[in-house]
């Protein structure tokens, strides 16, 4: 046998194995059937060939260089590539055919042949990376490995996927320009530098492992540019120091059913609307230290935000530039996550953050707030039309979150961070967060503040309940101004008077009388008194037009306390095993205060009024009235009206 009828025999073998057990098979089965040899069914009746090609129509390639230099006999003649590289057979193989044209050798589906205007095509509709030259687990390839597979995801007329569970690392960014989807089949991608970026507008990027631990660049993974992507069962491992796992700048982006874990900002959307993140589990956080706002150094203790929500930096320049992101974050779990849940540093946004677990947690679930952290150097507060809007916070399982009480962070902070351009609290609360309702949420043990307003309007945190609590829970002040704070319909469960430190409870603190028509009513407020301490306050109010009414308290000093400021409504208080249910005017000057329908059982007093410094004080239908010091032996020297009170106690 001479050497043309050798390599004529092994490619024979060779295209069979390709072909695999179960076509021949069926192609012994129909042979048999037709009368024909397998050879005359497999290449057609010339018996080893086409009629045209003959003998001449099978060929075969060791790599892909040795392909290029294949001329093909005819249209149509069939050629099996052994492997991409002569040194890896059997990765990158598999059949081509020879086409007339004009064509585009990409490096995977379509080479050039030895012959002009004759090319080699891959057969089947399916591909791999590996038939475009991706090499892998392999750092020397890292570079050229970048390129081969921007060029396997814009290939068209094939579906494009990567092997199962196979690892390719790349250094330099992968692009998806044209693709329509990334399937990643649990393969691992390794970046050194560089990321994975999706630029098709409508691409599914589908499961994935993204895997940083070579990473020199600590930036991200992932970049999403384009708008409608979806990102389903994808896993992010960042490396502990990165910027973040997966960044989005397009609009209308969805991530689900995603993993993701230890960076700065493991999920950072910043120019992008409607972003939609449901299912996922986050986890870790930045296991090294803190980038500096110029990311040029660190600080030494750990930092982490799941999610990031942050505004479009060109909308600065734009006074109408609403830049509303309208986001969901759904049904995901964060679990020791080192800092927020959610950061939002954006401008006008509307944002439903719901039926989220949170477990074992150690900053702040949502840190609402209005100045742009895009421009790190200084931090720019944004104008009174831009300001964080309408963010339902609901149904939310929060569990075991020592968040640092002593920074006066809490789960929920509602605040407007100090203006570095002027050194203090910025002068109106019109540029603060506004539109926002908490409402439905159970939480079960919490080290630090619950809920924290500062600076900010149309507030609402109502109908939430809290269980095993051991230190204040609502701060609510109002240095530059907070309007229409309202904390109604919640429970609040302790089991000791004191804090943590010692001190006695206050449960809900006003600290300025800057604050104006907020309410505090038809709450629930027990302490168990387990080593025989009340709690000192359950709620404090200050400012002008406040309500507090239709409170229940047990096992507090006061229930309530009218602390300062004017036009305050106290109704309704009802108060079990207290010194008192309601005092008045502890902290300064009080006018225009109504104390009514308030009723103690097991109390030393009912309504105790505190201050000689009171004016226009209205005290009706109380169950009885004591005024406390010796200066005031009757009540009707700084009451305006005291009717139908019961004031024998």
């Amino acid at each position: 046998m001479d050497d043309q009828a050798n390599k004529l025999a092994v490619s024979r073998r060779q295209l069979l194995a390709a072909l695999g057990m179960a076509g021949v098979m069926m192609s012994l089965g129909t042979a048999a059937a037709n009368g024909e040899t397998v050879l005359q069914h497999v290449y057609g009746p010339g018996g080893t060939g086409g009629p045209e090609c003959g003998e001449a129509s099978i060929a075969c390639a060791a790599s892909v260089d040795e392909l290029r230099l294949t001329e093909p006999a005819c249209e149509g003649q069939l050629l099996y590539l052994t492997g991409y590289y002569a040194d890896t057979p059997g990765i990158g193989d598999g059949l081509l055919t020879a086409e007339q044209g004009t064509f585009t050798d990409d490096g995977g589906s379509v080479f050039r042949s030895g012959k002009p205007e004759w090319y080699w095509k891959r057969l089947g509709t399916e591909l791999v990376l590996e038939h475009f030259g991706v090499v892998r687990d392999d750092v020397s390839a890292a570079a050229a490995n970048a390129a081969r597979m921007t060029a396997a995801f814009r290939v068209t007329g094939y579906t494009m996927s990567a092997t199962p569970h196979m690892t390719y690392v790349y250094e330099g960014d992968v692009t998806l320009d044209t693709a329509h989807a990334l399937n990643g089949r649990k393969a691992v991608f390794r970046g050194m530098a560089g990321c994975i970026r999706i630029a098709s507008p409508g691409c599914v990027v589908h499961s994935p492992v993204l895997d940083d631990s070579l990473r020199t660049d600590n930036r991200r993974s992932m970049l999403v540019e384009a708008d409608h992507v979806q990102i389903v069962h994808a896993e992010f491992k960042g490396n502990g120091h990165q910027e973040c796992c997966l960044e989005i700048t397009g609009s209308h982006a969805s991530v689900s059913h995603s993993k993701l874990r230890d960076a700065s900002y493991m999920i950072l959307a910043t120019t992008g609307r409607g972003t939609h993140i449901s299912g996922c589990y986050f986890t870790g956080g930045n296991t090294r230290a803190v980038l500096t706002a110029a990311r040029t150094g660190a600080a030494v203790i750990p930092w982490g935000d799941a999610i990031k929500l942050s505004s479009d930096t060109n909308d600065l320049a734009n006074p109408n530039a609403s830049g509303r992101h309208d986001n969901i974050i759904t049904n995901n779990l964060f679990e020791d996550v080192y800092r927020d849940c959610v950061d939002l540093f954006t401008d006008g946004s509307r944002t439903v953050f719901s039926h989220n677990v949170i477990r074992n947690h150690h900053w702040n679930i949502l840190d609402i707030k209005c100045i742009y952290r895009d421009v790190p150097a200084n931090g720019t507060s944004v104008d009174p039309g831009r300001r964080e809007e309408a963010l339902i916070a609901t149904g939310n399982l929060i569990h075991n979150v020592d968040n640092p009480y002593s920074s006066g962070e809490s789960l929920f902070s509602v605040v407007h961070y100090k203006n570095p351009e002027s050194a203090g609290k910025v002068p109106d609360y019109k540029l603060g967060p506004n539109k926002i309702s908490i409402f439905g949420n159970q939480i079960d043990g919490v080290f630090g503040y619950v809920f924290r307003a500062l600076d900010s309007s149309d507030v609402s945190y109502r109908d939430n309940e809290h269980y095993n609590l051991v230190n204040n829970a609502i701060y609510i002040t109002g240095e530059s101004g907070t309007r229409h704070i309202d904390v109604d319909r919640n429970k609040f469960y302790y089991a000791n008077g004191k804090d943590h430190w010692g001190n006695p409870l206050q449960v809900i603190r006003r600290t300025s009388a800057n604050c104006a028509r907020g309410s505090v009513s038809f709450n629930k407020f027990v302490c168990d008194r387990k080593d025989g301490f009340r709690g000192a306050v359950a709620a404090v109010v200050m400012g002008d037009r406040m309500s507090a009414n239709g409170n229940i308290g047990e096992g507090f000093d006061f229930v309530v306390e009218a602390a300062k400021g004017t036009n305050l409504v106290c109704d309704g208080t009802e108060a079990h095993d207290c010194k008192a249910a309601v005092r008045v005017g502890q902290y300064g000057a009080v006018t225009g205060v109504r104390v009514s329908r308030t009723y103690a059982s097991s109390c030393a007093q009912v309504v105790a009024v505190n201050t000689a410094n009171t004016a226009k004080l209205m005290l009706v239908d109380n169950d009885g009235v004591d005024i406390t010091g010796t200066a005031y032996s009757d009540v009707s020297a700084i009451a305006s009206k005291v009717v139908r009170n019961n004031q024998s106690m």
